[in-house]
């Protein structure tokens, strides 16, 4: 089975975990509705799995090896890497963004790294 079967499979997966522990959240809260209980408790203890569900799926999406499209070219067909400067074909300048400059922040919810230009986190959602 190859990388990207496993990383699909993963996502998934966890997109499935995340699933269930949804319906479940929601039975509790509204069981404890129903009770006149206080259903806090079961908001932050669930709502910190979906949390770090959300980023082991976030994760398991980032690690996926590139598809053949993804992969960036030189002008002549040679294949580049992010630290690649130069072709190695034929030396001219790669233009490559690179993304380890790019300005980040931390989501306020979640704690996920983020473009500090961003409106919203890319794992939960919330508005930045």
């Amino acid at each position: 089975m190859n990388n990207t079967m496993v990383d699909k499979r993963t996502v998934q997966d966890l997109t499935a975990a995340k699933t269930k522990v949804l319906v479940e959240l929601g039975q509790e809260v509204y069981l404890a509705y129903r009770r006149g209980d206080k259903f806090t408790s079961i908001l932050v203890e669930k709502g910190e799995f979906l949390k770090d569900l959300d980023k082991k799926i976030h994760s398991a999406i980032e690690q996926k090896e590139p598809e053949p499209g993804d992969m960036m070219e030189c002008s002549c067909g040679a294949v580049l890497t992010e630290d690649d400067l130069f072709c190695q074909q034929c030396g001219k300048k790669a233009d490559v963004p690179n993304i380890q400059q790019q300005k980040t922040t931390l989501c306020y919810h979640c704690d996920n790294e983020v473009p500090a230009d961003a409106n919203y986190c890319n794992v939960c959602g919330v508005r930045m």
